[in-house]
């Protein structure tokens, strides 16, 4: 029996022999199939990650592509290059959600003057303050600037693009610069906006951020080409003073204004005022000698230095123009007629003391004008009427001898007639007014200045702050 076991146990160590290798291959391709698992599983887990991420972004680009166009037509609706910077401000929260970001535009076109300027901050009140002056050519902004491009913190800390950046001040404290993008419209860089940790993913973010600073920067090309048309349309091209087109339409603006302003005080049982707004007509006496004595383009040097008179002698709310020739016409917003005959005469004293170039040869011996004062409502209830009466009491002022100033008639009986200037031969004319007689001192004396401007001091030059 014992010969009988023999063999068993040797088949049964063959046996065991061969199917131990075996066993252990399993066991080993079982774990390596439990690691491939896990793998797979990590690996499906970052794709799932992938996707979500994927998703998102793809839902934000859409919402932004979707929004976008409106975001471009609040920085076309017609505003100016003082509006956009919060306007493009506005942009950039409602797109990216920045925790910090700037808005900066430049100063100076000639490159010893141009610096980038602090225009828009938020959060409000953040850092740094607006009005806040970075130069354009040194650090990393100026660097920005000159390479035109989107760039990351960690772009600008490349060693490459490090020995590149020239050396000068860093960015005022408070800058963020985690992102920086200039507005760049036909190879001018116009200005720079800066951020930090933008909280909205919109794709490639720099990506999103180039195509808002493409469109601010043709926004604000756009808002500075129509300044300079609309300054040119407004401005007369000889003296540099608003044209008649602009002052007949900026008086009837005014006019509109003080009658609501009228309105709204009697709606509201408030005692009527008597300060309105007044015109001051005023010509040149004698130009067409001056021209013809001198020729034209000294007549055109003496017509820029009185604007240029005119300008200093008047509070900084009046509006000064060229009414066409040698006319003149101020307008003085709440101003009664009192007031602005001291006005009008401080405007004229002025001219007649001033040497000018050839006023010798003058007829009176001197360089003079003559005008009409005309209230609003009293001597005409809009901008035509108000001007017709002004202009009858300019030619009533040359009746009367030249270089004086006439209010303008009202109901047939002259109001007030300003005195002629010391250097006029002949005596001292006024017209006196119910509270006694009207003299330059006193007319100038009894006129306030404009809300918000400083009352000169006694004995000053009266020129605008």
């Amino acid at each position: 029996m014992a010969t009988s076991l023999i063999p068993f146990l040797l088949g049964l160590l063959v046996t065991a022999g061969l199917l131990l290798p075996l066993l252990l291959r399993f066991r080993a391709s079982a774990g390596e199939a439990a690691e491939r698992a896990d793998t797979l599983e990590g690996q499906v887990g970052e794709l799932r990650k992938s996707r979500v991420r994927i998703e998102e972004d793809q839902r934000s680009l859409t919402q932004f592509l979707k929004e976008f166009p409106h975001l471009a037509r609040d920085l076309f609706s017609g505003l100016t290059e003082r509006q956009l910077p919060p306007t493009l401000l506005h942009v950039l929260q409602k797109s990216l959600d920045p925790a910090h970001a700037v808005v900066l535009v430049r100063r100076g076109h000639e490159a010893s003057e141009a610096r980038f300027v602090v225009a828009a901050v938020a959060p409000e009140g953040g850092a740094p303050k607006p009005g806040t002056e970075i130069p354009l050519d040194r650090g990393e902004v100026g660097f920005v600037a000159e390479a035109q491009l989107v760039m990351s913190s960690e772009d600008l800390q490349a060693a490459e693009v490090r020995e590149r950046i020239k050396a000068g001040p860093d960015a005022p404290p408070g800058l963020p610069t985690d992102i920086l993008a200039p507005l760049v419209f036909d190879q001018e860089t116009l200005g720079m906006v800066a951020l930090s940790r933008p909280r909205r993913s919109v794709g490639d973010g720099k990506a999103a951020l180039r195509l808002i600073a493409q469109t601010g920067a043709q926004a604000l090309h756009a808002a500075a080409a129509y300044s300079r048309i609309r300054s040119t349309a407004e401005m007369d091209g000889l003296t540099r003073v608003f044209n008649k087109r602009h002052m007949e339409q900026t008086l009837s603006e005014l006019i509109y204004r003080t009658a609501c302003a009228a309105y709204d005080r009697k709606g509201a049982g408030a005692a009527p005022t008597a300060v309105g707004l007044s015109v001051f007509l005023f010509d040149i006496d004698h130009f067409k000698h001056y021209n013809d004595t001198n020729g034209h383009l000294p007549g055109d040097k003496l017509l820029q230095e009185l604007a240029r008179l005119v300008q200093d002698s008047i509070r900084k709310d009046d509006i000064f123009g060229r009414f066409g020739g040698e006319e003149f016409l101020l307008v003085l917003p709440s101003t009664s007629l009192v007031q602005a005959l001291g006005a009008a005469n401080k405007v004229r004293s002025a001219i007649a003391a001033r040497k000018f170039p050839f006023a010798d040869r003058q007829p009176m011996g001197m360089l003079s004008v003559s005008g009409g004062v005309a209230e609003y409502p009293h001597d005409g209830m809009d901008a035509a009427s108000l001007l017709r009466a002004a202009d009858a009491a300019l030619y009533e002022a040359k009746r009367q001898g030249r270089n004086r100033v006439v209010a303008a008639s009202r109901s047939g009986a002259r109001v007030a007639a300003a005195a002629a200037a010391p250097a006029m031969p002949g005596p001292v004319v006024a017209t006196p007014t119910p509270s006694g007689p009207a003299t330059p001192a006193s007319l100038a004396a009894a006129r306030p200045p404009a809300a918000g401007a400083p009352t000169p001091a006694a004995g000053g030059t009266g020129k605008r702050p």
